[in-house]
């Protein structure tokens, strides 16, 4: 138990690390994928409606009413609007940013309005859209039988509604993230523990054979079984005991040898 602290329990937690480091990353790129995929969603749902009112206002402009006369403008962006809960409110301005017409406040937000009239009269795309923390504006720019842009429609989407999937589809990911931690955290610590078994042998058998000052107290001399990495390194630590105690021997006749004579001289 003391060689599985000390070696196997490291190994165990340093693989953990790269598990929950690999898990973690791939965790924010799901999520990060998905809200941005959402996004790209609610997007093309909005662009389809701004384009259904892009239409009706073209064919009135074709017949030569100009676009702060559409009299029947308000009530199909009211009817645009009924077909999404999470629509807060529509807009359609003129080139110089002024509201003509409105679902519900005459006046943009004050805080977005200059980055919305940016996007909505200067910006190089005819479709465009701005995200910000609680509202997901989309809109379409306008532009009269000339290519004259005679004005913009704009789409302020609630995202709280957005808000609470993307914030239960990111707990069901740290959920799945968990479990699939924890299921790996466990065959990791099975696989080192009985596959690395042989090393807690070849530690009790370096420790049983050190001097008995620097023995573990509760170091014994292991039951090895044949074949395994801990007999062989056995085999191994025996033979060069023996050949130790061979060459010590050789050494000491050697010696007494050349002693004898130097006595016999003395004698």
């Amino acid at each position: 138990m003391k060689a599985f602290l000390e070696v196997h329990l490291k190994l165990v937690m340093t693989i953990w690390i790269i598990v929950a480091s690999v898990l973690g990353l791939l965790y924010l790129m799901n999520y990060m994928k998905f809200s941005s995929l959402m996004s790209t969603v609610i997007s093309s749902q909005l662009e389809v409606m701004s384009t259904s009112l892009e239409r009706s206002i073209i064919r009135a402009e074709q017949l030569g009413l100009p676009l702060s006369e559409m009299d029947n403008l308000p009530e199909l962006m009211q009817r645009a609007k009924g077909r999404d809960d999470q629509v807060s409110a529509l807009y359609v301005i003129d080139p110089l940013g002024n509201v003509l017409f409105a679902t519900d406040s005459k006046s943009l937000n004050a805080e977005y309005a200059p980055q919305i009239l940016r996007k909505a009269l200067n910006g190089d795309e005819p479709s465009w859209s701005l995200e910000k923390s609680d509202t997901l504006y989309s809109g379409l720019q306008l532009f009269d039988g000339t290519q004259q842009l005679m004005g913009s429609i704009i789409i302020a989407y609630d995202k709280s509604g957005y808000g609470n999937v993307v914030a239960q589809v990111k707990l069901h990911l740290l959920e799945m993230t968990l479990m699939i931690f924890g299921c790996f955290a466990l065959l990791i610590f099975i696989a080192v523990r009985f596959g690395f078994g042989d090393v807690n042998d070849v530690f009790r058998l370096i420790s049983s054979r050190l001097p008995k000052e620097q023995r573990h107290p509760a170091s014994q001399q292991p039951q090895l079984k044949p074949g395994t990495m801990a007999y062989r390194f056995a085999e191994q630590i025996d033979q060069s005991n023996r050949l130790k105690a061979q060459l010590n021997q050789e050494l000491d006749s050697v010696t007494s040898e050349i002693k004898r004579p130097s006595l016999e001289t003395v004698q």
